[in-house]
């Protein structure tokens, strides 16, 4: 998962704020309109009045070219090529180390620890 920062989208889990997607909302929408129309307009229009990332949004309102400087540094560090690459490849030499949770209960009972 990426990290977003931005005043309508918590940055640890990514949650989106809820009263952003209630007051856009209607029967017409399915996930093709919400991720082609729905998330960019969020994205490009943020609603600093009704923040989930209280910080994002003081800074979009208050410091909006600190705010694009530090949109911009996120993209770099957590949506490039180069970043992805990285993720992946940390996740893969985290992933060759065994645990005992990979192991079934009967397998594990017979290893010496």
């Amino acid at each position: 998962m990426n990290k977003v920062y931005h005043p309508n989208i918590d940055e640890v889990s990514g949650t989106v704020c809820l009263d952003v997607i209630n007051q856009a909302w209607t029967a017409l929408y399915d996930l093709s309109n919400i991720f082609e129309s729905f998330l960019p307009q969020l994205l490009t229009y943020p609603n600093p009045t009704d923040p989930l990332n209280g910080d994002a949004a003081a800074m979009y309102l208050h410091r909006p070219e600190e705010y694009k400087k530090k949109v911009a540094e996120y993209v770099k560090k957590y949506a490039t090529e180069e970043a992805l690459r990285e993720h992946d490849q940390d996740d893969l030499s985290s992933s060759s180390e065994s645990s005992m949770s990979d192991f079934s209960e009967d397998e594990a009972k017979d290893m010496e620890l």
